[in-house]
């Protein structure tokens, strides 16, 4: 019997309890680098049964840091400054630095010997991180991506996104529940090799190593909760996005009304526009992907979270201009949500997928023929930036096809 129905989130506490070292311990480390990489995976348990508790669409609450007192008392004596950017906030009493959770998936497997790790997805902080400062050297680490199966944290340095920045050790890790939501509490956040290897090159000292610890974790995770058995329901998986793109055919016909408003479109960042075939593209940089055999499981049968940072497009007319950043696909609720004026998770597109074509291409899935339309959001923001009304919800931006790969699991 295939299983859709809806779940509390109490109810995930008891399945959360037997990951007991969830997020991160050193095994699950181990199991991380050993996953299969290439082309997207057939959901099969190690041994035994397997049910998969799942959070297709995050809604918040944030993942906070409680900074070791160690490494801040070491980074001092550096001359190295630690504080809060963006939407980060910084609770002075207790050295907490926290992140708000923007959205992503998560899946929490029974059976604990599922690979890479029975707790897999991707938790995204899009908005907010913190500072490092020493003189005039600043560096900015933010955009955070947790992905739980290979016990990584990601994030983008001073604007370059996707590098593993910490390994999360989840050794002594507690689950319990907190106004409804469930929480994680104890996964200890080290620096990895990369981390410290350009923290040590910006600043010019050898003194920061691999292994320091930034602190212990606090995951606050909220959102529908639903169920399913890989027994009956089939799911391909990419546990770790990597690329490669999202593309856009951009419609004739809004391409023409806006050029008759006189509203230019451009790629910002690492977006790319072929002008030969009108497709604007851009770069995948982290997420998870689940598509489900079963054609009615809830809320979409092609579920997870697809990462675009550092990519985007300005839509300009003389001095007016807006900007929209970092896409975010969520396939499962038909969403395409991006950063504006600072502000992430704006739902700017909803993605239409009754012609979807799902393939494989080589080592890639590829997903082509969805049409992704203005909200009503988006055609707000459109009207309001350049004085129109000319927007409106569901006017076709374009044809999407997004190609995906995935990626090797980074050592700590």
């Amino acid at each position: 019997m295939k299983m859709k129905k809806r779940a509390s989130l109490t109810a995930l506490v008891g399945v959360l309890a037997l990951a007991g070292a969830a997020c991160g311990s050193d095994s699950d480390n181990d199991s991380a680098s050993t996953s299969q990489s290439g082309s997207s995976q057939e959901q099969t348990p190690a041994q035994g049964s397997d049910k998969v508790t799942a959070i297709p669409a995050l809604t918040g609450v944030g993942t906070s840091v409680i900074l070791d007192a160690g490494t801040a008392g070491a980074l001092k004596g550096l001359g190295v400054a630690i504080a809060p950017s963006g939407a980060a906030t910084f609770e002075a009493s207790t050295s907490t630095i926290t992140f708000p959770i923007t959205g992503g998936y998560a899946e929490i497997h029974s059976n604990p010997a599922v690979k890479p790790g029975y707790i897999q997805g991707s938790v995204n902080h899009e908005g907010s991180g913190f500072t490092l400062t020493a003189g005039a050297t600043k560096v900015t680490l933010d955009d955070f991506v947790v992905d739980p199966g290979n016990s990584m944290l990601y994030g983008s340095v001073n604007g370059t996104p996707g590098a593993p920045l910490l390994s999360l050790d989840g050794t002594n890790v507690k689950v319990s529940m907190e106004n409804g939501n469930v929480v994680l509490f104890g996964t200890v956040a080290k620096l990895t090799g990369a981390a410290a290897t350009a923290l040590n090159g910006a600043f010019k000292t050898d003194a920061i190593k691999a292994g320091t610890p930034l602190g212990v974790v606090r995951l606050v995770a909220k959102g529908t909760v639903t169920t399913y058995d890989p027994a009956t329901d089939k799911v391909a998986e990419v546990t770790r996005l990597g690329g490669k793109q999202t593309a856009v055919k951009l419609d004739a016909g809004t391409a023409d009304a806006l050029k008759s408003l006189g509203v230019a479109v451009a790629p910002t960042g690492t977006g790319k526009f072929d002008a030969g075939t009108g497709t604007v593209s851009f770069p995948i940089t982290g997420g998870f992907a689940a598509i489900h055999s079963d054609k009615n499981y809830k809320p979409g049968y092609i579920a997870g979270n697809v990462i675009h940072q550092g990519s985007g497009l300005k839509f300009s007319k003389g001095n007016q201009s807006i900007e929209v950043t970092d896409f975010v696909v969520d396939p499962g609720t038909s969403v395409l949500t991006a950063t504006a004026g600072g502000k992430a998770g704006i739902p700017l597109l909803s993605l239409d997928g009754t012609n979807v074509a799902v393939s494989q291409s080589g080592s890639d899935v590829v997903l082509q023929g969805t049409v992704a339309k203005l909200t009503a959001t988006g055609a707000s923001a459109l009207n309001s930036t350049f004085g129109v009304s000319a927007f409106k919800e569901g006017i076709p931006l374009g044809v999407v096809t997004l190609t995906a790969s995935q990626a090797e699991a980074p050592k700590a």
